[in-house]
Parts: C-alpha cells; structure tokens; sequence
C-alpha cells in the first residue's frame, strides 16, 4: 500500500503550538460561541453527532485539536467536502483559513473541556474481535486504550463513525493525506482485510 510521510510528526508540531495556547486563548473567548455554533452545524452540538461520515471533536485534547485545525489551515492536511443539513457544503481547508490562530486556540480549549460521545451504529462484532490483535501490533503503542484516550495527544479514534474511519483510512493508503513516518512504517504492515476489521474494532468502542 502507498503511503505518504510528513515531514514533521504531531508531537513536534504540538509543541510548536503547545506553548502559544494559554497566552492567546483569553483573546478570542469573546466570540467562541459564534465560532462553535459553526462547528456544531456539521459535529453536532457540543461536538457530538450522530452522522458517521463525520468525526466527533469533543473530548480531544487540546493540543490535538489545535494541531488538526492548523493542519487545515496550512494545507498540511486536505479538506473532504460535506453538506450539512440546512447548511452550504464546504470543508475544513476552507473552513480553518478564515480562522485566526487565536480562534483555533479558543476552539481547541473549548471542545476539549466537553465529553466525547460515541458514534451510534451497527457494528460487526465478530470483525471487530478480529481487528483486536492488529490493532494492538500496529496501533495501540500511539493510539492508546483502543483510541479513546485523550491524553495521547492523537486524537480519538475509539467511537467513531466507520463512514469517516473509512474515509481517512483510504486517504492513508492512497497517499492524499500524509503520516507521520512512524505511522507509516506500521501501517505498511497492515492487510486490507486488517484495516477492514481495524475499523470495526474501533467503531465498537464506546
């Protein structure tokens, strides 16, 4: 499977932005309610939804989140187009671009105090027992506790929706979205059909 490298990995980058978060947070709190009722019109309110082909941002750490949304920003990381209900399709390259780095900040601190809630849908259980071993060969040492655990610094995976897990996974092995070199190195590793059941693992976690 191709894959495509970053030049630098997440725990470099958080602590490029690590350090500037508590100094420009108080500067945007004003206006983060007008920001995070943007957010929720596609993650739901408070960062929860229940649409699969989207990710659920509550509960991340901050550093995560603030990383991912400079990520978009930069065009580190490519937006996928969505529509939400009632709502102009877009994506999150064009979204962060109009955001200052004291609206990321203020973001990141905000869906991170608010609980991760799990994506409802119907799982494959036998799959995800099987996904179980490969995930722990190739995931587990980065994506802790089967992807739930915040504290890692990548993200919570644990929970979400197989339409979005899906969706990222592709971009992985085709190369569209780049990965840190130690991910790589794993994910070259994984078969097709262990990635399949990676997924259900994950999406069984709640």
């Amino acid at each position: 499977m191709g894959s495509a490298t970053s030049p630098i990995t997440q725990t470099e980058a958080s602590r490029d932005f690590g350090c500037a978060l508590s100094l420009v947070v108080p500067i945007a709190a004003a206006g983060v309610d007008e920001l995070t009722s943007k957010c929720d019109e596609c993650h739901g309110t408070g960062g929860n939804g229940t649409d699969p082909k989207v990710p659920n941002i509550a509960g991340a750490s901050a550093t995560y989140l603030e990383e991912t949304m400079s990520a978009y920003k930069n065009g580190d990381r490519p937006g996928v187009k969505y529509k939400p209900k009632n709502g102009e399709e877009s994506d999150m390259g064009a979204i962060a671009k109009d955001l200052s780095d004291e609206d990321i900040a203020a973001l990141a601190q905000h869906y991170a105090a608010l609980p991760f809630k799990p994506v409802p849908q119907q799982v494959d259980q036998g799959l995800a027992e099987k996904g179980a071993d490969p995930y722990d060969s190739a995931c587990e040492k980065c994506h802790t506790e089967g992807g739930t655990l915040a504290d890692d610094d990548a993200g919570i995976i644990g929970g979400q929706g197989k339409a979005y897990l899906e969706q990222q996974f592709k971009m992985f092995s085709d190369g569209s979205r780049p990965m840190p070199k130690k991910m790589a190195k794993k994910w070259e590793t994984v078969s097709d059909d262990d990635l399949k059941a990676i997924i259900e693992f994950l999406a069984s976690k709640s």
